[in-house]
């Protein structure tokens, strides 16, 4: 999806997109044919730049009939092997699950930022640390995790983790605040096993899928 040339220069996109909740009812319109219906597709917004464009996985086209975006569909059916090196870029809410105790002593499941746990972790023990470095540390490990199942391995001295974020919004009518951490990696990895990759890729990597993440864009390259 790109921003339609008119709606850039009437400033039609900046009303419509205000903030991330505005941005994820813009994706979810276009899939938006029955009510109960659930979320078959990933997307990656890069709306900050001088040309705003939207990047879509999906299992249906997308149906648009407004004047603000140029949507161009074609099919996405990729041919791949064990062993086959891709450059890939992912954006990622990189979180983990912790069952704790709460005050009723029942054990409740909470997700935390494996970013601000490390660095409550560095504080608490009086270490310094850059902040950058951390946040390459602990994606590069947070994406480690998740490359077996994923049907992958990384080559962890070529990936690049920055740009980490919070997002912060209220949804819909009910208010709800939301806070999602963010991080933008890019680097190289290797298929280990094609069947899963690919499942991988067309269901996501992690968690805020609705909201942005997960979409994992590959291209083919070499050492």
């Amino acid at each position: 999806m790109t921003l339609d040339r008119e709606a850039a220069i009437s400033g039609r996109f900046r009303d419509l997109v205000t903030g991330p909740y505005q941005v994820h009812e813009v994706i979810w319109d276009l899939f938006a044919d029955h009510p109960d219906r659930k979320r078959d597709f990933l997307y990656r917004a890069e709306l900050t730049g001088r040309d705003p464009v939207v990047y879509l996985l999906s299992a249906r086209k997308p149906v648009y009939e407004g004047n603000v975006w140029n949507i161009l569909s074609k099919p996405f059916h990729p041919v791949l092997q064990k062993d086959d090196l891709l450059n890939f870029r992912i954006r990622v809410n990189p979180v983990v699950t912790k069952t704790e105790p709460d005050p009723d002593r029942k054990r409740i499941r909470h997700r935390h930022d494996v970013i601000m746990d490390a660095k409550r972790r560095l504080n608490e023990a009086n270490s310094s640390f850059s902040m950058s470095d951390l946040v390459q540390q602990e994606s590069v490990r947070w994406l480690r995790q998740r490359s077996e199942k994923g049907g992958f391995s990384l080559y962890e001295d070529r990936v690049i983790a920055g740009g980490y974020r919070k997002m912060q919004f209220s949804q819909g009518r009910k208010k709800n605040t939301i806070s999602i951490s963010v991080v933008d990696c890019d680097g190289v990895l290797r298929v280990t096993d094609p069947d899963l990759f690919l499942q991988m890729i067309c269901n996501g990597l992690g968690p805020a899928k609705g909201f942005g993440c997960g979409l994992m864009m590959v291209k083919r390259t070499a050492l």
